[in-house]
Formats: C-alpha cells, structure tokens, sequence
C-alpha cells in the first residue's frame, strides 16, 4: 500500500518537481507552501513522510522537524537543504529526521530515500500491530478449524464467502464456541491477510479506557496522557480491527464507532483534527445485541452498520460428531514433547461426546488438558472423565446387561443385539456409539434398521 507523503516547500517549482514525480510513483501526495500549512495538514492526520525545505519563511524546516514529531512520533520526515545548510540538516537528524538531501539533487537519490523512509513508517507501524497480534495468537488454538459435521461445514463456507467481502461481519455464538478463532480465518482468508490484524476484547477495559485504545489520545488529553498515543483504529488501517464483546461497548464509543464505519473518520482523545481510518471492523458477542438494543443499552443504528454480514458460531453440543476429533487434537496439544501420547478408552471417549460442554470447545480443551496432565501418561480411562466432569459412574441396569446366549446364534444376530446395548449405555447417542465400536455412523444405522426388521 502507498504511503502518504507531504511535500512542504516555499518553492513552487520545487513542488511541482516533487508532486509530478511522486505522483507518478503512486504515492497519495499533500503539498504547503509553509509551515504553518504543513503542520495544519499534519493534524488530520495519515502522513506517512514530510519532505520539508529546512529554509522558509516563518516557521522554519527545522521547527517544523520537532512540531511533527511531537504530532506523531512514528511519521518520517527528510529534510532538503542547500549545500550551504549541511551543518543544520545533520542536527535535523539528531533531531529525528530519517534522512536529508542536498538541492540539487537527483531524482532517482529522491525515489530511493523516499521508497526507504516509507519502508520504515510501514514496519514500525507493522511492528506495533504485530505485538498486539502475537498477544494474541499466543492464547489462541487451531480448534475453530477442525470439525466434519454438517453444521460445521455449513459455518466455514460461509466464512470463506464472507472473508474477501470488504465489509463489516457480525460474529454470534456462546462463550467458548470459536468466535475469535472464526475472526482470525476471516482475517487470514481475506486480502488483507499481510496486514494487520489488531483484537481488543471490550469487556475487559474500563469505560474510560476504551475509546482511548481504540482512537488514541494526545498528551495532556487526561490524567496519566503523558504523550500521544496512537489508536487500534490507526495501527489497524489497511488490515482488520476485531472487537471482541462488542455488547459491552460504552455509549460515548459507540456513537464514535457508528461514525468510522460510515465515514472512516475520527477523533482522538483531546485533538481537534479528523483522522483516517480503512481498518475492516470485525465485531462478535455471546450478548443478544436485539435485547440490549430494546433496553437502550445500545445503538440499533449500529447493529444495524455492523450486523451487513453475520456468522452464527455453532454451540458444541450442535455438533457432536466433532468431539472425538477435537478430543484427538487437543491430546496431541497437550502431550507435546511427551515421551508417548496417552491412550483414550472408547467408554472414556463416550463420556466426553455425550456432555453437553456449557463451556462449548473452551470447557473442553481445559478437560483434555486437566485429563492429559493429571492422568498417568499410559491411558484417559472413564473414571478419570467421570472425575473431571464431576459425573457420577455409571453402572448398568441389569435390565440393560449384555445379552447372554444359551444356544449358539448367527454371528449378525450377536452383533446387533451388541450394538442394541451399546446404544443403551449411551442414551440413544449414535456418534458416540460409532466413535466407541470404531465404525461409522451409517453402520449403527443399519444394526438399527435389522433391529427393527427382526422385531
């Protein structure tokens, strides 16, 4: 993505020269014939490098250095001097400057510093994102991913649809069900994947806290601003923005975030000038954002602005086909760099197809791992799930023992009447029967229909 570069020059025919080949180049260009101009233009912010003429009238390049470094700290500026002004373009860059240039000089000396001035604002601004975006990959799993139920399938593919829409995405679903994990595929199936992806969980700031995260501040905007900061919504531009939570944004935010999503415009904390934004807005809740809206807790306008594309994640217990997989996984995960991956017994595995996980695949993975680092490395027996889940062990009724036999039987006569009980064991749960006797699904089913043949 171009940068935005601002030429500042009392010289017309200077600037001509730089716009016509800049412009050329692709950059987005801003010209001032001062620096008064300049530093007006610098306060709506979005300027990536200032080429500024270290002589002009009134404010002078050098004043001019420090006044844009004290509006924001990371813009490049390369400072163009005469040959009599050496001296004082080295201290410019003592001062900060990225780099000056001596007139006359060549155009393709001009490209070249340009080119790597503006490399630098996007690595540092790259940087920054990206420490925000390991914080929080680090916490984050691959288990969204994994699954083959309809329901399942049925959620990814519309992700995959919903990625390279440049549009905002509403994620819904119960805690714990994957909605972070389905807003970074959104992120990494889109074409914004090599830029960045900024997360802010808005639940966990204080009310007077979140606007300053999310649009920034100037020094002295508030007690404890001690210098200006730089908002999610700048270091996310060009990439995505993923508020996590969305339900318990304050009032005052909301009302701002209505406006970046319909203008790309907004104001940081204590600053009177407008800035840019082109960040992608990801939101998700496990709230019912229509309730909260009948309550006047919030905007419809705004759910109405971020609900243009919505994804409702699936509970666990929706797809329980998916367990035995996540199960598979998240022992592997957790038993890494272990000397042999634990077993798990089919009635172990049973057990945990068949719990209703309130806590959905985050409840699940803290079992796995508590089975995994708890157990004796060699097995995950049933005892042990039954002690995890704090459910009692089950003995069957007599009434449901395993058949016994007089006579001998055909062979399909014994399996049905095996896989009969197993069901009951299992209250009816075919996925689960299937997992235990290591078939498929349709083989239960068909045991089931010569069950009911026979009868």
């Amino acid at each position: 993505m171009k940068g935005h570069v601002l030429i500042v020059d009392d010289e017309s025919l200077y600037r001509q020269l730089l716009t016509s080949r800049l412009g050329r180049a692709g950059y987005r260009l801003s010209e001032a014939a001062d620096g008064e101009a300049a530093l007006e233009c610098a306060q709506h912010g979005g300027v990536d490098l200032a080429l500024v003429d270290i002589k002009m009238p009134g404010i002078d390049g050098i004043e001019v250095l420090k006044r844009l470094k004290q509006l924001d700290p990371q813009v490049e500026v390369v400072i163009l001097t005469g040959h009599g002004n050496v001296d004082s373009a080295i201290a410019a860059m003592k001062l900060g400057a990225f780099d000056y240039l001596s007139k006359p000089y060549k155009l393709t000396e001009l490209d070249i510093v340009v080119e790597r001035a503006l490399e630098k604002r996007m690595l540092a601004r790259r940087c920054a994102a990206l420490s925000a975006e390991v914080a929080h990959l680090r916490g984050a799993d691959d288990t969204a991913v994994i699954g083959e139920s309809e329901v399942w399938r049925r959620t990814l593919e519309l992700v995959r649809r919903a990625a390279p829409l440049d549009l905002p995405v509403l994620i819904t679903g119960e805690s714990g069900a994957g909605k972070e994990i389905v807003a970074g595929l959104l992120h990494r199936w889109s074409p914004r994947a090599q830029e960045s992806y900024v997360p802010l969980n808005c639940g966990l700031l204080d009310d007077d806290l979140v606007e300053s995260e999310l649009f920034g501040h100037k020094r002295g905007a508030f007690s404890g601003a001690t210098a200006d900061k730089e908002g999610l919504f700048e270091l996310a531009s060009g990439g995505t923005l993923f508020l996590d939570e969305i339900g318990e944004l304050p009032a005052a935010c909301q009302a701002k975030l209505l406006r970046v999503l319909d203008s790309g415009e907004f104001r940081q904390l204590g600053a009177t000038a407008l800035r840019r934004t082109n960040a992608r807005v990801i939101a998700a809740t496990h709230r019912d954002l229509d309730a909260l809206v009948a309550d006047g807790k919030f905007r419809h306008d705004l759910l109405y602005r971020l609900n243009v594309v919505h994804i409702p994640v699936p509970a666990l217990r929706e797809r329980p086909e998916d367990i035995p997989l996540l199960v598979d996984y998240l022992i592997r995960r957790s038993a890494r760099g272990a000397a042999r991956l634990p077993d798990i017994t089919p009635a172990a595995l049973a057990r945990l197809t068949a719990y209703p996980w309130p806590g959905n695949v985050r409840e699940l993975r803290n079992a796995v791992e508590r089975l995994v680092a708890f157990g004796d490395g060699q097995s995950i027996d049933e005892d042990s799930v039954c002690a995890i889940l704090r459910l009692p062990v089950a003995t069957p009724p007599a009434a449901k023992g395993p058949p016994t036999f007089s006579r001998i039987v055909a062979l399909e006569d014994f399996e049905r009447d095996y896989v009969t009980w197993v069901l009951a064991q299992l209250d009816g749960n075919v996925s689960a029967a299937a997992q235990a006797l290591g078939v498929s699904r349709s083989t239960v089913y068909r045991y089931l229909r010569s069950t009911a043949a026979a009868e």
